[in-house]
C-alpha cells in the first residue's frame, strides 16, 4: 500500500465528493493509464475501489470522486465523513482492468452519475491523441452532474453531450440515434459505459440490439449484485494443477475462502466478482460463471473464472495454480 495525503476535498455535487491524492514524501505517484482504478483503505475493515479520473500524464496526484450512497454498506459514508484535507491514507498502485483499445478509429463513451470518472480520465487522453470520440454524460439533472463546468470548459467540450432526466428526454429514442449513426460492423469502433447495473445493462442491450458485437462493449462495474448462497449449490473438488493440491469446496464456502484457509494467496480486490483481479486460468471441468466482469462470449470459452464467486457445474474443476 502507497501512503498518500489529502490535498483536497471538494463538493462536485451534493452527494458527490472529489479527493485529490499526493505522495506524503512530494514525489510523483506511480504513472497510470485512462480506465485504472485504486483499492482505497477507508479503515481497518473496508477497502474500496475507485477510478482515477484525471489525465494519466498527470501523475504527480491521484483523482477520485465518491458518491454518498444511501445504500452503503459503510464505504462511501465513511469516506464522506472522515477523510478531511491533510489526512494520510493508504492506497494500493493504480491497476488497470477498463483499458482503452488504442487500435481504434471511433470510440463512444456513455456516462452514468458517478461512472463518469473513469470515462472522464478516457476522454482526456483520447482528446491529446487526437482521436474521433463522443461523451455522453446521462445524470438526473444539471444539480447532480458532476463536472458540469469542467467539461463545459475542457477542449473537448464539443465532444461532449448532456442528458438530464428532467428535461424529459425521450432516453430510448436518444440513444438508439446515437448508437445508429455509428457502424456496428466497424470492428475499430469501440463503446465504453460506467455508471449504475441497470444503466451499463440498458446501454448494452441497445447496442447489440442494433447489431454490436460484444468485443466491442465495454464497461467498468462499481457494484456487483448481493451474492446469494443457493441451495441447489454442490461441493466439488478443485485441483491445482501446478501445485499437485486438491479440495473439496464445500457448497457453503467460496473457493477463495477455501484457498485463503489453506494459505494460498490469490490477487484479489472486490470479492464480489466485480473487478476481475482474481480471474484464474481453467485447464478442464466447466465453470458456473456468477461474476460480473466476463462477457458473455468470454464465460461461453470456460477457460478462466472468478474464484472469489464462481463455482463448478462439473464434480470436479481444475485450475492453473
Amino acid at each position: 500500500m502507497l501512503e498518500v495525503t489529502i490535498l483536497s476535498k471538494t463538493h462536485e455535487t451534493a452527494d458527490i465528493m472529489s479527493y485529490e491524492l499526493a505522495s506524503t514524501d512530494g514525489s510523483a505517484l506511480p504513472a497510470f493509464e485512462a480506465g485504472s482504478h485504486i483499492d482505497v483503505k477507508v479503515n481497518e475493515k473496508i477497502l474500496r475501489q475507485y477510478s482515477l479520473y484525471n489525465a494519466p500524464k498527470d501523475h504527480q496526484t491521484y483523482k477520485i470522486a465518491v458518491l454518498k450512497d444511501p445504500n452503503s454498506r459503510g464505504g462511501s459514508l465513511a469516506v464522506h465523513d472522515t477523510f478531511n484535507v491533510g489526512d494520510t491514507i493508504q492506497i494500493s498502485a493504480p491497476r488497470n482492468l477498463f483499458p482503452l483499445k488504442h487500435n481504434t478509429n471511433r470510440t463512444v463513451l456513455f456516462a452514468g452519475g458517478i461512472g463518469i470518472t473513469p470515462l472522464l480520465s478516457m476522454a482526456q487522453v483520447l482528446d491529446e491523441q487526437g482521436n474521433d470520440f463522443e461523451l455522453h454524460y446521462f445524470t438526473r439533472s444539471k444539480a447532480n452532474t458532476a463536472f458540469f463546468e469542467e467539461l463545459n470548459q475542457s477542449p473537448f467540450a464539443s465532444n461532449v453531450f448532456f442528458h438530464f432526466n428532467d428535461q424529459n428526454t425521450d432516453k430510448d429514442r436518444v440513444l438508439k440515434h446515437i448508437l445508429d449513426q455509428e457502424n456496428p460492423s466497424n470492428k475499430t469502433a469501440h463503446l465504453y459505459t460506467c455508471g449504475p447495473n441497470g444503466f451499463m445493462d440498458y446501454i448494452f442491450d441497445t447496442a447489440r440490439s442494433l447489431g454490436w458485437k460484444d468485443d466491442n462493449l465495454h464497461k467498468e462495474v462499481f457494484n456487483a449484485e448481493p451474492i446469494v448462497l443457493d441451495e441447489s449449490d454442490k461441493s466439488f473438488t478443485l485441483n491445482l494443477v501446478r501445485s499437485g493440491i486438491s479440495f473439496d469446496i464445500p457448497a457453503d464456502k467460496t473457493v477463495l475462502e477455501v484457498l485463503e484457509a489453506a494459505d494460498i494467496e490469490l490477487d484479489t480486490s472486490c470479492e464480489q466478482g466485480v473487478c476481475g483481479s482474481c480471474i484464474t486460468k481453467v485447464i478442464s471441468g466447466t465453470p458456473d460463471h456468477r461474476d460480473q466482469f466476463l462477457t458473455d462470449s468470454e464465460k461461453s470459452l470456460n477457460n478462466q473464472f472468478t474464484p472469489c464467486c464462481s463455482r463448478s457445474l462439473t464434480d470436479s474443476l481444475s485450475i492453473d495454480l
